[in-house]
């Protein structure tokens, strides 16, 4: 890998999640401006053009259309249960017709992943998303990364029902599931674009050669080294075509179905 120039006016999105942790090895010498930001406002600040790249959303990548392009074909995928995207509730899934379902302010693609499952797999009405509620005003909650990790063994009181919306997915479309790309802001030029591409697979190479460290470094979950090192081992970070292909199908189904631009 040449290394690249520094890039000072460049500004990279780092999502702080565990399962993101792979690529970031050599972050702490990036040549470039880094920012911790959690999905939803990644997708915010790219839209409003502050970030040039990052490990964005896929519900965000997909609503922001021709702004930003795949820096590479990698991002965060896993093929059915993916332990860090759930859906705690009160009843069953198939009985949550009319019910309220309170958001994380952190996801943009989840949050949209659920209503297809909801309400176009189930074809349940009326169910209501509201970010923020507190679990007493919820008949469930759909929680994202690290969070969802430390909620897992110990939901709310009351909330006996846990869906993982990647095996979900998967039992719905046969099909992985893709949360994040990497996506890069369009204008920037192919020369700096291809130093970038060249800095991420370095850093992801390093990651996953090195993955027993990288779990352990990854606390915040609660999770012991060998289940984070286990958790991070589900998930595809180079894509083929079947994560491709799964993230087609994700954007068919918004778009026919009407979910890519809502919040």
């Amino acid at each position: 890998m040449t290394t690249p120039r520094t890039l000072t006016d460049t500004v990279a999105a780092r999502i702080p999640y565990a399962n993101a942790a792979p690529f970031y090895a050599l972050w702490a010498d990036a040549p470039f401006a880094v920012r911790n930001l959690v999905p939803r406002e990644l997708g915010r600040e790219a839209e409003a053009g502050t970030v040039d790249m990052g490990l964005m959303a896929a519900g965000d990548f997909l609503r922001l259309g021709n702004r930003f392009e795949l820096l590479a074909p990698m991002g965060v995928s896993c093929r059915g249960a993916v332990k860090s995207v759930l859906l705690f509730s009160r009843r069953p899934a198939n009985a949550l017709a009319g019910a309220t379902i309170s958001v994380t302010p952190e996801t943009s693609t989840s949050v949209r992943l659920l209503r297809l499952l909801l309400s176009v797999r189930r074809g349940l009405s009326d169910v209501r998303f509201v970010r923020g509620l507190e679990p007493s005003q919820a008949d469930g909650l759909l929680l994202i990364g690290d969070r969802a990790m430390r909620t897992r063994n110990r939901p709310p009181e009351g909330f006996v029902h846990t869906l993982d919306l990647g095996a979900d997915w998967l039992e719905w479309t046969g099909l992985p599931f893709v949360y994040a790309v990497w996506a890069v802001r369009a204008a920037l030029e192919p020369t700096l674009r291809h130093e970038l591409r060249e800095f991420l697979e370095a850093s992801l190479a390093a990651g996953l050669a090195s993955l027993p460290d990288v779990a352990r470094e990854q606390t915040e979950p609660g999770w012991t080294t060998d289940e984070v090192e286990a958790y991070l081992r589900q998930f595809q970070y180079r894509f083929g075509p079947a994560e491709l292909e799964g993230l087609e199908r994700y954007r068919t189904l918004l778009t026919e179905h009407g979910f890519l631009d809502l919040d």
